[in-house]
């Protein structure tokens, strides 16, 4: 029988609750940010249709109407939320790794991890998920960068004619700027905590503990922070990355995408749409964030129920 103080006030984190709350969060990411996309101009090609970010939106509008700007959606839209619920998953395993295993952390399952299993686990989930990522977001960048004469019907279409053109390792076209950019999820996960961590230090019962509560504005912050965070850090292999994954036959690798793009076009190339990139990276990122932290407190919501039922069955049977 459990006594009334062994019922927990608030269940733990586990990868399932995880996973879910993250599929959610990044539909919420996705439908806010997608219109962000295209404007960035990081391709050869979209910067020499476009004079600029604003030209870019407008024309767009102008010529496929509000829906232009969520050209390429299809393919996100189902992967960016598997993706987003891998992350999270994966990062909630690794968290839980690395607290059962490193002798510095604390025995009190209550203390808050270390910062630093945060950021390991943040880079290890991008590492993880950069193999579902790569070829999504190749078939993405395709899709946004063709023209009206081209004949790609869709997502899976794009995707078997890269597969009848190299095989599946041309699936994979811009691994290596894939990976490094998703190390960025290292800098998204601490950036996020710590910003949580500071913002409940004014209240002593959440110090030290991992139960703490953010209100709606509090989480809007600290999401979209950590987003910007998370951009800045490794923006330079995203620009590497869309260079590569819009024209697989042009760059040998991610070294020659790196020296022809300086030669041709100098150092600012890599910080092309950077500006777009920051004022989608805010919304988007604190309506993950909003939208994870929902889900998981109806998940755990169902957990704490079930729990009291059980304590009350229990105790109905001793009676």
């Amino acid at each position: 029988m459990l006594d009334v103080d062994e019922i927990p006030e608030k269940p733990n984190v586990n990868t399932l609750d995880s996973v879910i709350s993250g599929l959610f969060g990044g539909l919420a990411g996705l439908a806010v940010g997608h219109p962000f996309v295209k404007v960035r101009l990081q391709s050869r090609e979209l910067a020499s249709r476009y004079k600029g970010t604003w030209n870019c939106f407008i024309t767009t509008i102008k010529q496929e109407k509000f829906v232009g700007l969520y050209k390429g959606m299809a393919s996100p839209a189902v992967g960016v939320a598997g993706v987003n619920a891998l992350v999270f998953g994966s990062y909630t395993s690794l968290m839980q790794y690395q607290q059962e295993y490193d002798k510095d952390s604390s025995s009190s399952s209550e203390q808050l991890p270390p910062l630093r299993h945060v950021l390991f686990a943040g880079m290890g989930a991008g590492v993880i998920t950069s193999f579902v990522t790569c070829p999504m977001e190749l078939v993405k960048v395709q899709l946004q960068s063709q023209t009206q004469v081209t004949a790609i019907k869709g997502p899976i279409d794009c995707l078997k004619n890269l597969y009848t053109t190299g095989g599946i390792r041309y699936c994979f076209k811009g691994m290596l700027p894939t990976t490094l950019r998703e190390l960025s999820f290292g800098p998204y996960f601490l950036t996020y905590e710590f910003i949580c961590r500071i913002m409940t230090t004014s209240d002593p019962n959440s110090i030290n503990n991992s139960t703490y509560e953010l209100s709606g504005p509090k989480i809007i912050l600290a999401g979209g922070s950590a987003g910007i965070v998370a951009w800045c850090s490794t923006y330079f292999a995203d620009v590497v990355k869309t260079r590569i994954q819009s024209e697989p036959e042009r760059y040998k690798g991610f070294i020659d995408c790196i020296k022809s793009s300086y030669r041709n076009e100098g150092w600012r190339i890599f910080f092309r749409g950077l500006t777009p990139t920051i004022l989608r990276a805010f919304p988007s990122n604190a309506a993950t964030f909003a939208a994870y932290t929902w889900t998981m407190k109806l998940c755990q919501s169902s957990q704490l129920t079930a729990v009291k039922q059980q304590h009350n069955k229990n105790d109905a049977i001793l009676l």
